[in-house]
């Protein structure tokens, strides 16, 4: 198979090609660099591999398609392995594959376990957020793990809260269970912000710092990368355009890494690696599989059909995992709402689209993943064991409401959609509902709790609770795509592998463009900031690689 043919059958379209193929007859001797890394896209795997890079000693050119570093979310995770057992990292391997449907490489989920606290604590400390001016051994973590000593940067960035968890006894979540025994796996998991600041600034802040330090390290922003150099089946190379239209060639002695992200805004690469998602909304902008079809044309192969998706929503309300009663569009039921937001953009694949704000360039007629939460005054008196997550009060919500805070900290202010009514009427006029089905779904529920007895969905009876008392909220979701976490076929030292199964020499994907590290339909919930901890991590492990110095 060819080139193009190869690029083809991985959802690659013709323009795409043209530009992939194509010859630079206008690259003069003094616009070829030379490095020994080159690392393309600068974000949560790009940043720590030319930080680690340079670090090392390398000499490193980092290229990134944007003006700045792009990366989203809020929280990144590791191991702490000081405070595992052994059988029960091997435990945590087993339980993240079987969440993945027994796909993932389990050698890159051992890489995960084995590096990530090293790979946290640098990147941590490189974004100014701890007091340890080195990783060391593990032991620093080890004595005050939960909090690490984190800091505000100046800049009102911040680890603001803890998600972190041990993996001991039984793991349960609403559909399975995973028994650890008396054995532990630990996952530190701090929270990067707060919103709209992210772990992007976070990493922008370590990229300045560690560039203020080593004069080894070039970033090129606004240059994009359109091609690989290949000398005898070996990458030596890329070549990009710069902001004003200049091609350079990037010659690297050591390996090209690419670290461009997903393709979830290449509309023909969904509809053929993960059509799943083809109907919905994404939160990011700029991700078009660049990365993927560089290294397709390297001889890379994508990760079998289908593509894991991530999508969730954190911003419209609080309480997102409260079973509340759910209404699509239409006012009408249509789940036991006890499956939790983890799978709900599987459910809402066969909903009404709806249209509403935040629609991408691809829907603006309307899109999938829009539902209802609907919930009444007396959440505040039920008892404890009645929430999965715990109550928030009132007073705590008014930020979500749009107007009820003149400057509301700590959401994205365009995602705000909590709505709060003194009647029903009201409360489907704001969520756009239509006020006759919402009316008739909520008696229908009502009659159902009276029974304590869910006959259409099958609820457990204890999150049963009827819609009767004034004020009524409802919080309008979106669920949007957050990640394509599928891509490239690498090993778990990051290496891009070729169809037989070998390394193609000078070529690493990290990140998101790399697997398969998940490998089922659905990114696995059971540890939070599993993600950007598995970026953060595999960033490092592929300079480190590079520069043979990984153990």
């Amino acid at each position: 198979m060819n080139i193009n043919d190869n690029l083809k059958n991985n959802g690659i379209t013709d323009a795409e090609i043209e530009d992939s193929v194509c010859e630079f007859g206008d690259i003069t001797p003094e616009s070829v660099l030379d490095y020994e890394i080159v690392v393309v896209g600068a974000g949560a795997a790009g940043v720590p591999a030319a930080g680690w890079a340079a670090e090392l000693g390398a000499k490193t050119a980092l290229l990134q398609k944007s003006s700045t570093v792009v990366s989203q979310g809020n929280c990144g995770s590791a191991i702490i392995k000081s405070r595992s057992t052994e059988a029960g990292i091997a435990k945590w391997i087993h339980h993240t594959n079987s969440l993945c449907d027994w796909r993932s490489d389990t050698k890159q989920l051992k890489a995960y376990a084995e590096h990530s606290e090293e790979a946290m604590m640098w990147f941590l400390n490189r974004a100014g957020l701890t007091k340890e001016t080195e990783y060391g051994d593990g032991s620093k973590v080890d004595s005050n793990t939960e909090s690490a000593k984190l800091l505000n940067d100046g800049d009102r960035l911040c680890a603001f809260r803890s998600t972190s968890g041990d993996f001991t006894g039984v793991w349960k979540d609403r559909l399975t269970t995973y028994d650890y025994g008396d054995d532990h796996c630990y996952f530190w998991a701090p929270w990067i912000g707060p919103k709209p600041l992210n772990v992007g600034n976070a990493l922008q802040n370590a990229l300045d710092r560690i560039m203020a330090s080593h004069d080894n390290l070039e970033t090129y922003y606004s240059t994009p990368a359109v091609q690989l150099v290949t000398e005898g089946g070996r990458v030596t190379g890329v070549i990009a355009k710069n902001k004003d239209g200049k091609y350079i060639r990037f010659n690297a002695s050591k390996a090209v890494i690419l670290a461009t992200g997903d393709y979830t805004n290449n509309a023909a690469m969904v509809d053929h690696w993960c059509p799943d998602i083809a109907e919905f909304d994404k939160k990011q902008f700029g991700k078009t599989g660049d990365g993927h079809l560089l290294a397709l044309s390297a001889g890379a192969e994508m990760e079998p059909l289908g593509h894991t998706k991530m999508m969730h929503d954190f911003d419209s309300a609080l309480m997102f995992e409260e079973p509340f009663l759910f209404l699509n569009m239409n006012g009408e039921r249509f789940t036991n709402e006890y499956i939790g937001f983890v799978y709900m953009g599987n459910l809402m694949k066969y909903q009404p689209s709806f249209k509403g704000k935040n629609l991408d360039a691809d829907h603006k007629d309307g899109s999938k993943g829009w539902y209802c939460a609907i919930y009444d005054s007396d959440y505040t008196s039920w008892n404890r064991d009645e929430f999965v997550d715990g109550m928030v009060p009132p007073q705590v919500m008014e930020k979500f409401i749009p107007g009820a805070v003149e400057d509301p900290k700590g959401v994205f202010k365009n995602l705000i959609d909590l709505h709060r009514c003194d009647t029903l009427e009201e409360l489907a006029d704001e969520l756009g509902i239509p006020y006759d089905k919402m009316k008739a779904s909520i008696d229908r529920y009502n009659e159902l709790c009276d029974r304590k007895c869910d006959t259409d969905f099958g609820k457990p009876a204890k999150y049963m609770h009827k819609i009767e008392k004034a004020p009524f909220w409802g919080a309008r979701k979106h669920i949007r795509v957050s990640a394509g976490v599928s891509g490239v076929i690498t090993n778990e030292n990051a290496q891009a592998l070729k169809a037989d199964g070998t390394p193609i020499p000078g070529l690493y994907c990290a990140g998101n463009l790399g697997g398969p590290f998940y490998g089922g339909a659905d990114y696995p919930f059971h540890q939070t900031g599993l993600s950007l901890g598995r970026c953060y991590t595999f960033g490092m492990i592929a300079a480190k690689h590079a520069l043979g110095v990984l153990k």
